[in-house]
């Protein structure tokens, strides 16, 4: 569950340099479990897959007005996260900490990478094990959005990205907006109501969109995603269609059409995990989430695939952190 805690306050002390003054002005929490952190970011239609194997800890600090929300996100497993946003939002982050190299959107990125969460067709993250972001979302009208009416040429500053997908950018770009963001946090910890002023979301959005403009390394964004990435979506659509009786890595072969070499080599470069491990980490989520519901630890394992408990309880430990009767028991006692 997540808790108001000082250990929480500590992210906006670290990056906004309060030393813990005014941070109190932050909404902060900490997570023990994924899907309770996807949800805390409202608006994103987010799902949280833990990857790795460990107890999950992360911390959010955020805070907003009508118009902007300004977030600092830590986690401290690595997540393939999900989502998508509504068409009239800009979202962007910059990693404040990395411990390792991540995927975005079907691209290689680390701490070097801006990260735009906008587009029609949603966003992949593959995070490293310990990540920190800070993130923006602004709530713009109509004036903002591509299709703003004859005229307007394809590029223009005033277009929304079309597509999801990490910027690589200069130090000293990604530092003066990193600047720029976290100066605005701190100024809306004095003054709240910056953060629902249409013409402030105006003069952000502007700064954002033509620093992403001017300073991007490369082509940037565009609606072609990478054969790999599409072969995973492909993939990852076919599992969520039957969670309950997921697919065989054999079936998903024929299914896609695919060598297993070409599917594992996809998912590895995608999720940094096998075929047959994303399939696992898949049934043990959706375990967990039945296990605050259901009245046993069988009823939630046999739901899903497993049928030895033993090799349950053990698997399921060893990638949260707690045997599946600790969270059936914190659930019943709810």
């Amino acid at each position: 569950m997540p808790a108001q805690s000082a250990n929480a306050m500590s992210l906006g002390a670290q990056y906004l340099g309060l030393g813990g003054r005014g941070v109190s002005a932050l909404a902060s929490a900490t997570f023990a479990d994924v899907e309770e952190q996807a949800c805390a970011l409202t608006g994103w239609n987010q799902d949280y897959l833990q990857l790795s194997a460990g107890a999950f800890q992360g911390e959010i600090c955020q805070v907003e007005g009508a118009c902007i929300k300004l977030f600092i996100e830590r986690v401290q497993q690595s997540l393939f996260q999900t989502g998508v946003l509504p068409r009239n939002v800009l979202a962007v982050g910059i990693p404040l900490s990395a411990s390792g190299a991540g995927m975005f959107c079907g691209q290689a990125c680390a701490s070097d990478a801006f990260h735009v969460f906008s587009g029609s067709s949603g966003f992949e993250f593959r995070t490293s094990q310990q990540h920190t972001m800070l993130g923006i979302e602004l709530q713009l009208g109509d004036g903002w959005l591509s299709d703003v009416g004859p005229g307007v040429e394809s590029g223009n500053h005033r277009d929304l990205p079309a597509q999801a997908g990490a910027l690589p950018m200069g130090p000293a770009a990604l530092a003066e907006l990193k600047t720029y963001l976290l100066a605005l946090l701190q100024s809306a910890q004095t003054a709240p109501d910056v953060l629902s002023s249409p013409a402030v979301v105006n003069t952000v959005a502007d700064f954002l969109l033509d620093h992403m403009a001017r300073n991007s390394v490369g082509a940037g964004l565009t609606d072609e995603l990478p054969v790999h990435q599409k072969l995973v979506q492909r993939a990852c659509a076919l599992v969520h269609e039957t969670l309950e009786q997921a697919p065989t890595v054999a079936q998903l072969c024929i299914d896609l059409g695919v060598s297993r070499r070409t599917l594992q080599n996809g998912f590895q470069r995608t999720l940094n995990v096998s075929p047959l491990n994303y399939l696992k980490a898949v049934r043990l989520g959706q375990a967990r989430r039945a296990l605050k519901q259901v009245r046993s630890v069988t009823e939630a394992a046999t739901a899903f695939g497993f049928w030895h408990f033993g090799h349950f309880s053990q698997d399921y430990l060893t990638m949260f952190g707690e045997r599946p009767s600790d969270t059936l028991r914190r659930h019943q006692s709810d």
